[in-house]
C-alpha cells in the first residue's frame, strides 16, 4: 500500500475506550469498527489482551487472555467478540475494580485508528460483596416451644467480620402478648465472625393458657456492616414470615375414664345412677359445648337403661358429671 493511499484506507478502532463488566457476568462483549469510503475488500485486524501497568487483573485468574484475528468480509463494518471473565465463585474474594487492556495490531487492508486500545474494568462489588439474607421465606413454630430459631445466611466474601440487625414487625401476633420484641436497635445485632456462613436469629415466644388461632409476625434484616473496606449488603430475602401455632392450649373434651362399673338395681322399678365425669383440658376461658349420647352394647336402651342425648355447656370449668340412670324393668 503506497503512502498516498492511507487516506483512503479503511480504519479499525474500538467502539468504546472503556467496558464495564461485573465479575459474575461471565463475559464482556467488545465491538471493533471498520469505517472508510471503500469497504469492498476483505480485511482483518488482530486483537490482543495485555496487563495494565501496574498489574491489576491477571490473565488466567480474572479473565481468559486472547489473541485472535477479526475478519471483515466485503461491506462489513463491525465485528463483535467476547472476552471470558473468570468469577472466583468457589471462594469469593472482594477485590474492588480490576482492569486489563485490549489492543489492536497487524491490520490488513486497513489502518489502525483511535481508540486503538480499550480498557476492561471488572467490578466484583455486586457478586463478592458480603451479603446477608434469610435462608427461607417462612418459618413455623409452636407457642409452647418457647422460641423460634430463624437462619440468617451470608454469602460473598466472608473473610471479614460482618453484622446485621434482625428485628421484629408485629402482625396478628402482638409484642408482649405473643412474643418478645427484637427492636430495630443494636440490641438486635447478629454477628458473623470471619468464615461464618450461617447464624441464628432467635425469637422468644410468650406461652399462655389461652388458645389462639394461628398468628403471624415478620422478622426483618437491616443496617448491614462489615470490616471490609467495601461494606456489606442485604439480599433479596430481607424479610421472613413467622407463623405461631397454639395447638397445646386448644380445649379438649373427654371422659374421665374409658370404663365404668355399676350394679343393676335389685328390684323391679328401682333405679341406680352412675356418675360419669366429662373433663375439659386446655383453654377453659371460653364456652365449650359437647353432645353426650348413649349407644347400645350388650345392654339395651329402654330395657336396661334410660337413653341420654343432650348437649352440655362448660363455663370456665374443667369438668362436669353426667348422671346415667339404670332401671330394672324386668322381673
Amino acid at each position: 500500500m503506497s503512502p498516498g493511499s492511507y487516506s483512503y484506507s479503511p480504519v479499525f478502532y474500538f467502539g468504546d475506550t472503556d467496558y464495564h463488566v461485573d465479575e459474575s457476568d461471565g463475559y464482556v462483549e467488545v465491538k471493533v469498527w471498520r469505517t472508510g469510503t471503500d469497504l469492498s475488500k476483505t480485511a482483518s485486524v488482530t486483537v490482543r489482551s495485555r496487563k495494565t501497568d501496574p498489574v491489576s487483573a491477571e490473565a488466567g485468574v480474572d479473565y481468559m487472555g486472547i489473541s485472535r484475528n477479526l475478519d471483515f468480509a466485503p461491506g462489513v463494518s463491525q465485528q463483535t467478540f467476547r472476552v471470558t471473565i473468570l468469577d472466583d465463585l468457589g471462594q469469593p474474594v472482594l477485590e474492588g475494580t480490576e482492569t486489563f487492556e485490549l489492543v489492536l495490531r497487524m491490520p490488513m487492508n486497513g489502518i489502525l485508528g483511535e481508540p486503538g486500545k480499550a480498557t476492561i474494568l471488572i467490578n466484583d462489588s455486586v457478586s463478592d460483596l458480603p451479603k446477608v439474607q434469610f435462608r427461607d421465606a417462612m418459618y413455623m413454630g409452636h407457642e409452647n416451644s418457647g422460641q423460634i430459631s430463624v437462619v440468617v445466611y451470608r454469602s460473598g466474601d466472608i473473610s471479614y467480620k460482618s453484622t446485621v440487625r434482625c428485628y421484629t414487625r408485629q402482625g396478628t401476633a402482638q409484642v408482649m402478648m405473643d412474643f418478645n420484641e427484637r427492636p430495630n436497635t443494636d440490641a438486635s445485632i447478629i454477628t458473623f465472625l470471619p468464615g461464618e456462613v450461617e447464624k441464628p436469629c432467635v425469637l422468644s415466644l410468650v406461652d399462655d393458657t389461652e388458645h389462639e388461632d394461628e398468628e403471624e409476625l415478620r422478622l426483618v434484616l437491616g443496617s448491614p456492616c462489615s470490616e471490609s473496606p467495601f461494606g456489606a449488603s442485604i439480599g433479596k430475602q430481607n424479610e421472613t414470615l413467622v407463623k405461631i401455632k397454639d395447638d397445646a392450649d386448644k380445649a379438649i373434651i373427654k371422659f374421665g375414664e374409658t370404663k365404668f362399673s355399676v350394679s343393676e338395681p335389685s328390684g323391679v322399678g328401682q333405679v341406680s345412677l352412675v356418675k360419669i365425669p366429662v373433663l375439659r383440658v386446655g383453654d377453659t376461658s371460653k364456652v365449650s359445648v359437647v353432645r353426650v349420647h348413649t349407644k347400645d352394647g350388650s345392654a339395651t336402651s329402654g330395657e336396661d337403661y334410660h337413653p341420654v342425648s343432650e348437649g352440655e355447656k362448660y363455663y370456665n370449668i374443667s369438668h362436669i358429671n353426667i348422671s346415667q340412670p339404670l332401671t330394672s324393668i324386668r322381673p
